[in-house]
C-alpha cells in the first residue's frame, strides 16, 4: 500500500466526510478528534491539530483505513472489521484444491452486478438478485458462491471509499447532538427512534444517561414495539406520570403495561416516593403491571416496598437498558 501526503486539515476533513456519509450521523470536527485521540493515544500529532492544521501529513493508506474504521465502530455503524476479502482463507484453499477459482467467481459476480446497475437510475443493488442468478447459472457450488458473495458484501460494507450512488442517495444524515439535546422524531413514521441512534448507544452504553429524556422514552417505546406489542407513546408533558402504554394485541381495551421512564445519571437513583406514586397510576389505569425504566437504578427502599406490598411493578435499570439496546442493534 502507498502513502498519502496532504495537509493535516485535509486529512481530518476527508475523514469527516467519509464517516458522516458512511454512518449517517453528522458529527463535529471536535468530536471526531476526540474519538481519534482516545482510540490512537500513541499518535501525538492528533492533540496538536489546532496548532498544526497546515502542516503536511504523510500517512499510509492502510493506516488511514484503520483510523476511519475506528471512528465508524465508535459511532456504532461497524461492529467487526476484517480487512481480509475472504474471512476463511483455509476454506478458499480447500475450494482451490478442488479445482475452483474464487477469483473467477468473484469476477463473475461483479459482471452480474454490472448488468443490474443502471447509470441513469443509480440505486443500491440487492445482493439477492446477484446470488439468485449465480445459483441459477450454476457458476459454482452454492456454498462457494455464498462465501464469495459474503466477502464481496463485507468488502463493500467496510470500504472507506464514498461511491457515487452513496452521494446520490445521501439524505443529509442526522445530527448526533440531537440525541442529547432535544427530542428527535425519526424520518420513518413507523419508528419511535432512529436505528442509527440505537447503534450508537449500543457502541457507547455510557452515553445512555446523557441522552435527552424524551429520546429515552422513545427508545423504551421502540423496544416494546419490537417485542410485538402495540405501543402508545405519551405526549411527553402533562402525561400524568405515564410515558408509554403497552397493549396486548389480543386485548387492547386496557394497557397490559404502563411505563414510567426516568432518564437519570447513574448516581441519581429513582426514589421510593416515585415507586409508591406510580403504583397508584397502575391501579387507576387497570394495567396488569407497571414498569419503571431508568438509566440509573431504583433505590433499595423502592424495590423493598414494592416487594412487601406486592405491587405489580417491575424495574428495568441501567444494565437491563443496555441489554435492550444490544438486542435492538442492526448493522
Amino acid at each position: 500500500m502507498g502513502a498519502i501526503v496532504w495537509s493535516f486539515e485535509n486529512f481530518i476533513n476527508t475523514m469527516l466526510d467519509i464517516v458522516v456519509i458512511k454512518t449517517g450521523l453528522v458529527i463535529s470536527e471536535s468530536y471526531l478528534l476526540e474519538i481519534l485521540i482516545e482510540e490512537f493515544p500513541e499518535d501525538k500529532r492528533l492533540p496538536q491539530y489546532e496548532e498544526k492544521k497546515d502542516y503536511a501529513l504523510r500517512i499510509r493508506s492502510e493506516d488511514f483505513d484503520e483510523y476511519c474504521w475506528a471512528v465508524r465502530q465508535r459511532l456504532g455503524e461497524l461492529e467487526e472489521v476484517s480487512p481480509l476479502f475472504f474471512k476463511d482463507i483455509n476454506s478458499m484453499m480447500t475450494w482451490m484444491d478442488k479445482g475452483y477459482d474464487p477469483a473467477k467467481i468473484f469476477s463473475k459476480l461483479i459482471d452480474f452486478a454490472s448488468d443490474i446497475h443502471d447509470p441513469e437510475n443509480p440505486k443500491l443493488i440487492d445482493p439477492n438478485e446477484i446470488l439468485e442468478r449465480a445459483i441459477k447459472e450454476n457458476i459454482a457450488p452454492v456454498p462457494l458462491i455464498i462465501e464469495v458473495m459474503d466477502g464481496m458484501i463485507n468488502n463493500q460494507r467496510i470500504s472507506n471509499v464514498i461511491k457515487p450512488v452513496e452521494e446520490i442517495l445521501w439524505d443529509g444524515g442526522i445530527e448526533l447532538s440531537t440525541l442529547f439535546e432535544k427530542e428527535s422524531i425519526p424520518k420513518s413514521k413507523s419508528d419511535f427512534i432512529e436505528q442509527k441512534f440505537i447503534n450508537f448507544l449500543q457502541a457507547n452504553p455510557e452515553k445512555l444517561e446523557f441522552m435527552h429524556w424524551r429520546n429515552f422514552e422513545r427508545l423504551t417505546a421502540e423496544f416494546f414495539k419490537r417485542k410485538g406489542f402495540e405501543v402508545e407513546l405519551g405526549p411527553g408533558t402533562n402525561d400524568g406520570g405515564i410515558d408509554v402504554r403497552v397493549y396486548d394485541k389480543k386485548d387492547n381495551k386496557k394497557p397490559y403495561i404502563i411505563i414510567q421512564c426516568k432518564r437519570h445519571k447513574e448516581s441519581n437513583q429513582v426514589k421510593i416516593e416515585t415507586v409508591k406514586s406510580f403504583y397508584t397510576d397502575v391501579e387507576f389505569e387497570g394495567a396488569k403491571k407497571g414498569l419503571i425504566a431508568t438509566t440509573s437504578k431504583v433505590a433499595v427502599g423502592g424495590k423493598k416496598v414494592a416487594s412487601i406490598r406486592k405491587y405489580p411493578l417491575e424495574f428495568a435499570e441501567n444494565e437491563e437498558i443496555k441489554v435492550w439496546v444490544d438486542k435492538m442493534k442492526k448493522r
